[in-house]
């Protein structure tokens, strides 16, 4: 019987031995930064598990809540410290915030260790851990103001980019339009004309107007050729007589420019006629008749031949400027 107390009692000591050593550096914490803030404010909760090495721990998963309104905002990764004593630390810090006051409690939160292969596990706990939560002391006579002022976040380069092209693009734009505008007041406008310079407008007209009905355009089927030679020829002509800048003008423009002169008036319908049919011509497509392209020729012969000037004004040699007439099959 004694010896069976005395084994007992044995066991007990080395019991309470390896309890003492097991203890002496397993074990988990944690610890707040501070415990109480103020509404909104973010604070630290560090977690530390101490295990013997060779032993696995298993982690907890935290979500968005520790507990009722007290919320998770971001959490660091895991880090594993070993020592020279045959132990290793593991440790994360949570980040969390509370928007409603009052006085929380942080349960205990469990660690499950266990060593690898082995179906026995151990467990262990943290202390609870207490938050007070303050709410912001107002002043009734005072102005309502935010509780933080607002935070300037940083400009990324990333955020830039679009505003960088956008000002790249307006200055090279700016520079094109500025080459192109020099380029154009140094560069004189090409003039094309079909009517000669070196001789007088009304013999140069006749020559035109005789060249084209030797091209038989319309007979072709270019009959949209044939009345834009036709209409440019009398248009420059009236540039050059009458110094009014037909080639610039409509049909309208024109008829209404030419009323103030002493221009025949049947000669001036005449000529209104054939402008507004090439008109139908060039941008309605229109189709006219081989007699009506003919009487087109023939009224700008008689325009051209009613605004001849007189004869004092005509240099010599020009006063028997004739047309050609050549007679065309309809």
């Amino acid at each position: 019987m004694c010896k069976r107390v005395v084994h007992i009692i044995i066991c007990v000591i080395i019991s309470g031995w390896f309890t003492n050593a097991h203890g002496q550096y397993t074990g988990a914490t944690a610890r707040l930064d501070t415990n109480s803030i103020l509404i909104g404010d973010q604070i630290g909760l560090e977690l530390t598990v101490t295990v013997p090495t060779g032993r696995y721990v298993q982690w907890p998963v935290f979500i968005d809540t520790l507990v009722r309104n007290v919320e998770i905002l971001r959490k660091s990764g895991i880090d594993t410290v070993a020592s020279a004593s045959g132990y290793y630390t593991i440790r994360q810090k949570l980040f969390i915030t509370s928007f409603d006051s009052g006085m929380y409690v942080i349960p205990p939160l469990y660690f499950r260790y266990f060593s690898k292969g082995d179906t026995l596990s151990f467990f262990m706990e943290t202390m609870p851990l207490y938050l007070e939560v303050q709410t912001i002391a107002v002043e009734p006579d005072q102005d309502i103001k935010p509780i933080k002022p607002p935070l300037r976040a940083p400009v990324t380069i990333r955020e830039m980019l679009p505003w960088i092209g956008l000002i790249l693009l307006a200055i090279l734009l700016a520079f094109a339009l500025f080459y192109y505008l020099k380029r154009r007041k140094k560069t004189p406008p090409v003039v094309t004309t079909r009517l000669k310079p070196t001789i007088p407008p009304y013999e140069a007209a006749v020559e035109a107007l005789n060249a084209l009905r030797q091209k038989k355009l319309w007979q072709a089927g270019r009959v949209k050729d044939y009345y834009s030679e036709l209409t440019d020829i009398v248009r420059e002509y009236i540039e050059l007589r009458f110094g009014v800048r037909a080639l610039e003008m409509t049909t309208g423009e024109i008829e209404t420019a030419l009323r103030p002169l002493a221009i025949n008036a049947a000669a001036r319908e005449k000529l209104h006629q054939t402008l507004l049919l090439a008109d139908l011509v060039k941008f309605a497509k229109a189709q006219p008749l081989p007699l009506e392209n003919d009487t087109s020729m023939e009224h700008c012969i008689d325009f051209v031949r009613e605004t001849k000037p007189p004869k004092e004004n005509i240099p010599a040699g020009n006063e028997q400027v004739t047309f050609s007439e050549t007679k065309t099959d309809t």
